[in-house]
C-alpha cells in the first residue's frame, strides 16, 4: 500500500471517531443535565467544519466517557 493510501485510510478513521466522540459528549449532556443544556446538535458536514478550529469540550467529555468505559472493562475482568 502506498503511503498517501494509509493516511487516507486514518484521515477517515480520525474524522469518524472524533464525530463519534462528539455525539457520546454532547448526549451525554443532555442525559445528566435533564435537557437542559442548551447546545445544538451538529451535523456531520457541520461538525468537520467547525473541528479545525478549536477542541470542544463536548469532544472531551465522550472521549473521557469511552476511556472510563474501557478502564472499568480492565478493572473488572481483573
Amino acid at each position: 500500500m502506498s503511503i498517501a493510501f494509509e493516511i487516507f485510510i486514518w484521515l477517515i478513521v480520525e474524522t469518524g471517531l472524533s464525530f463519534l466522540f462528539y455525539s457520546t459528549g454532547w448526549l451525554l449532556l443532555k442525559v445528566v443535565t435533564l435537557g437542559l443544556y442548551k447546545s445544538e446538535f451538529k451535523d456531520f458536514t457541520s461538525y468537520k467544519a467547525s473541528k479545525a478550529r478549536r477542541v470542544d469540550l463536548t469532544f472531551l467529555l465522550g472521549f473521557g466517557f469511552y476511556v472510563a468505559l474501557i478502564v472499568l472493562m480492565a478493572y473488572l475482568s481483573h
